[in-house]
């Protein structure tokens, strides 16, 4: 097949494995298993593709808006973020679709929203969106009297009905803050393990416009924070199972919440991080350094302290379950943190954490690292030597490939690498009007973005 011409960014990681003891958070490595170097498996089918439908064409996307946050894919449903409703100017439409089908499943909006539900409520256009265990969570904004609330609602996943909304109150103070900054309040959803749904709170005196706040590359000036919390609810009735003052969750891997613990003054990247246990809230493991995580999956995460090409001392992989980084990074060209595929970081989609390192220099020979979910350690998978490869988004698929940016081959693109036996091929034909992969499940894939003619919505071919 031929190769999708994706104009992206990416960092090329140049990494190096290093031996290590088992230690508290951040503080050993252990060596990588380098059986698939030395194995060369037989060449397998890459995985390909076939084109099920172009979502701007259908008008329920608007072409120039889509972005990683404007969508949600799940193999069950693609959940699709408030758009103006098409014949009332004062209504937003949130549209659930069959990724099999391509076809509409339902649309809601708002006023299709129960008062036994949320007594107003409107919903929003950016935020995280979420699909776990038959239920699809929206964004809202309501008010009740004289209280507003940002939250989001839960909806059945197949027919769009509301179910629940889960509510948290604006920070309204009297007055304006520090220099005339004005009180704001972010809530996001964080992701679900098991039928327990999380969500983080956030207020602060701010400046800015908010809308850079989930932006990764965004540079704004720290905020004043007022309150950080993270809540888990009951998927099914939106009961609280448990709050966490102080921690503000971001990610959400196979049993804990990822997050960090923000200062006074902070911007919600470059804190301490820290893990809680998904079910109960509790401390499982915390750092004294300061980071980011720029990569992730259910058991793994890739560490990143700064945008600059300099490693920090703690950059690395680390066991999400338990702080122990299983992996240093090399200084030559270290993995970038990626604005790429935002929408899907939080609910660590990926089957595991993907880096290259240069063996023997930037000339030299290149390997392709994993660290795959429910592997123990990191395993490498000898490239060609003339292949040029960058990593621009974090997906490793279940059955051993992980996407690459090819730097040099003809055609230049997205392909997939052969965890097996390092052979590349193209996941879906080549275009040439900017597509880019904007969202994924482990059998879909969408490519779109804002320069993009047509926003395509893939099956993977069995």
């Amino acid at each position: 097949m031929r190769g999708l011409a994706f104009k992206i960014g990416g960092g090329l990681a140049a990494l190096a494995m290093a031996v290590s003891a088992c230690g508290s958070p951040g503080s050993g490595d252990s060596s990588g298993d380098e059986s698939s170097a030395s194995k060369q498996a037989e060449p397998r089918e890459s995985p390909e593709y076939e084109e099920i439908a172009d979502l701007a064409a259908m008008k329920v996307v608007k072409q120039q808006y889509v972005f990683g946050d404007t969508l949600y894919l799940d193999d069950s449903l693609l959940l699709i973020q408030a758009r103006p409703h098409p014949e009332v100017n004062y209504l937003s439409v949130v549209t659930g679709i069959d990724p099999a089908t391509g076809k509409v499943k339902w649309e809601i909006d708002e006023e299709d929203l129960p008062p036994s539900v949320v007594e107003s409520g409107v919903f929003m256009s950016r935020g995280r969106l979420l699909v776990s265990n038959g239920m699809a969570y929206v964004p809202l904004s309501s008010s009740a009297g004289t209280e507003s609330t940002y939250g989001f609602v839960a909806l059945d996943s197949e027919t769009g009905e509301a179910k629940w909304v889960a509510q948290h109150p604006v920070w309204e103070p009297k007055g304006s803050g520090p220099g005339g900054r004005s009180a704001r309040t972010v809530v996001d959803i964080v992701g679900a393990v098991g039928d327990t749904v999380v969500y983080s709170a956030h207020s602060y005196w701010s400046d800015g416009d908010l809308s850079s706040l989930n932006d990764p590359n965004a540079k704004i000036k720290p905020n004043i924070l007022h309150r950080a919390e993270t809540v888990a609810v009951d998927g099914e009735t939106g009961k609280v199972r448990w709050k966490k003052d102080g921690f503000l969750g971001r990610y959400v891997t196979l049993s804990h919440v990822i997050g960090t613990i923000p200062a006074k003054q902070e911007a919600r990247r470059n804190e301490p991080l820290a893990a809680v246990e998904a079910e109960t809230g509790e401390d499982a493991w915390k750092t004294a350094w300061k980071s980011n995580v720029a990569d992730l999956s259910k058991d793994w995460l890739l560490v990143r302290q700064s945008e600059s090409p300099d490693i920090g001392p703690h950059d690395g992989v680390y066991e999400a379950a338990t702080g122990r980084r299983v992996a240093k990074l090399d200084a030559d060209n270290p993995p970038l943190l990626s604005g790429g595929w935002v929408n899907e970081m939080p609910e660590a989609k990926s089957h595991g954490v993907a880096w290259i390192a240069t063996e023997q220099g930037k000339d030299g020979p290149q390997t392709l690292y994993v660290a795959k979910d429910g592997e123990p350690k990191p395993r490498k998978v000898a490239l060609h030597p003339n292949e040029r490869l960058e990593l621009a988004h974090p997906m490793v698929t279940e059955d051993d490939y992980a996407m690459v940016q090819a730097a040099m081959s003809d055609p230049i693109g997205q392909q997939f690498a052969d965890l097996e036996n390092g052979e590349l091929g193209f996941p879906v034909d080549a275009t040439e009007d900017d597509r880019e992969p904007v969202a994924y499940s482990d059998n879909y894939l969408i490519t779109g973005g804002p320069q993009a003619e047509e926003t395509i919505l893939y099956k993977r071919a069995p």
